[in-house]
């Protein structure tokens, strides 16, 4: 016996109920990703203007070794040297979506030659991305559950690449 929803064996035992089976949020399309993304980093601006600030704060709050570094490679301008990392990070982010070989291409070079050359642990790449995604997400209201699991998949994205380009 079955219906429009419920699914059951030869013995009346419900196998599945068709209507939970159904997916909570059916997949989204680029166009609609991309929208959600630009949805997400107007809010973040209108909210927090530049977002180097707070995103640096957050990230020495949990790499604070990675100060000095940044100290010493700024070559006395390290204002300079992380609004250029936090713009740079936001970018790779943003174009995530559309241009994921590009970014991979980025990393692929970026990554082993800062760790190789300036000693700038991959951690520490990692981390500022996850700084700059707290600080976006931090500003998506808990309704938007689409806008919520669109960042985690690109922060995924973003953080396997890194992990990949490691020597």
């Amino acid at each position: 016996m079955t219906c429009d929803s419920i699914f059951v064996n030869a013995g009346n035992q419900i196998l599945a109920d068709g209507v939970k089976m159904v997916q909570k949020f059916s997949p989204m399309v680029l166009d609609e990703k991309i929208t959600l993304l630009e949805t997400s980093l107007e809010r973040a601006a209108d909210r927090l203007g530049d977002i180097t600030e707070p995103v640096m704060k957050r990230y020495y709050d949990i790499h604070p070794e990675a100060r000095d570094s940044f100290r010493e490679h700024g070559l006395g301008n390290t204002v300079k040297l992380e609004a250029e990392m936090v713009e740079s990070v936001v970018y790779c982010l943003m174009n995530w979506l559309e241009s994921p070989q590009e970014i991979r291409i980025m990393f692929g070079s970026t990554v082993p030659h800062h760790e190789e050359t300036l000693h700038v642990h991959t951690d520490w790449f990692s981390g500022l991305v996850d700084a700059a995604v707290h600080v976006i997400a931090e500003t998506i209201p808990d309704t938007k559950q689409e806008e919520r699991d669109l960042w985690e998949e690109i922060h995924q994205g973003v953080n396997d690449l890194i992990a990949d380009a490691r020597y």
